[in-house]
């Protein structure tokens, strides 16, 4: 049975067995993002999938400017809390870009980074984001397109900027969607904070932290050229790779192919000499 109601509220998901894992998701998200893709790494990490500060579920936010540095510095407080020291970080758009920073300040194991926020090429590219994301917002609270969310067909096409294949969301999970993009309060301060710092242009990640940067090779969120490509020069020894038949939130267009893109990275880590035979 499907809902258009959001489920009751939870702030994340711990489970699973093996080594950690700590994932996060994107800007006018929540941890629910990642659910199509939880069962398969549960098999082989300890996950903990957490809702950031400033979204539906997660801690409050001050208002003001709040760039990436006040996510990171309330997400190393809440791993601190959950005993994980350092783990394989996994993070999607805002939450690969928190994924990386994380790392840069030595709690990662390794990284897997599905189209990360935080570069682009000149202020335009930081407005056109911008304009798109709260014309998201805006649209969220129309009755129509709530409407047409239920439908299949139109529910792709609303969602063509994010994903392929919207046609895929459950309805159920469309409900928790919309939710979540009303009650982020995230978006207006780290718009702020970005005209303020610029992109990032330095991130100094240790080398026992090995970076695999994953980009939708349809991602109409932040096209690769405008928004990737500058990632080459910030960290030039992370793998940078292209994944076909995605788009910017790629865990509903094909569940298979996130998890193997992660599972396989994080296999080198933690078991070195398999990888080398």
């Amino acid at each position: 049975m499907t809902s258009s109601s959001p489920a009751p509220l939870t702030d994340g998901h711990a489970g699973g067995s093996g080594t950690p894992m700590v994932m996060f998701h994107g800007i006018n998200g929540s941890w629910r993002i990642w659910r199509p893709v939880i069962p398969a790494l549960e098999a082989r990490h300890a996950l903990f999938v957490p809702t950031l500060i400033g979204h539906r579920g997660g801690p409050e936010l001050a208002p003001g400017p709040n760039g990436i540095r006040v996510i990171a510095d309330d997400m190393e407080n809440r791993m601190d809390k959950a005993g994980i020291s350092r783990a394989h970080l996994v993070g999607n758009s805002l939450g690969g870009w928190l994924a990386l920073e994380m790392a840069a300040r030595g709690r990662g194991l390794s990284v897997v980074a599905f189209s990360p926020a935080g570069t682009y090429n000149k202020p335009a590219d930081l407005r056109r984001i911008g304009t798109l994301l709260k014309l998201a917002r805006s649209s969220s609270d129309r009755k129509s397109v709530a409407r047409l969310m239920a439908k299949p067909r139109t529910r792709k096409m609303l969602l063509r900027s994010a994903m392929l294949r919207g046609d895929l969301v459950p309805t159920d999970d469309i409900a928790e969607m919309n939710a979540d993009l009303k009650a982020c309060t995230m978006l207006d301060g780290l718009l702020e904070s970005l005209k303020v710092t610029g992109p990032t242009r330095e991130l100094v990640i240790a080398a026992d932290c090995p970076v695999r940067i994953a980009w939708a090779a349809r991602d109409r969120t932040i096209p690769y050229k405008r928004y990737g490509a500058p990632w080459t020069s910030v960290l030039p020894g992370a793998e940078i790779l292209q994944l076909s038949g995605v788009g910017h939130v790629p865990m509903y267009d094909d569940p298979a192919l996130v998890t193997r893109t992660i599972l396989e990275f994080t296999d080198r880590v933690d078991n070195p000499s398999a990888a080398a035979s």
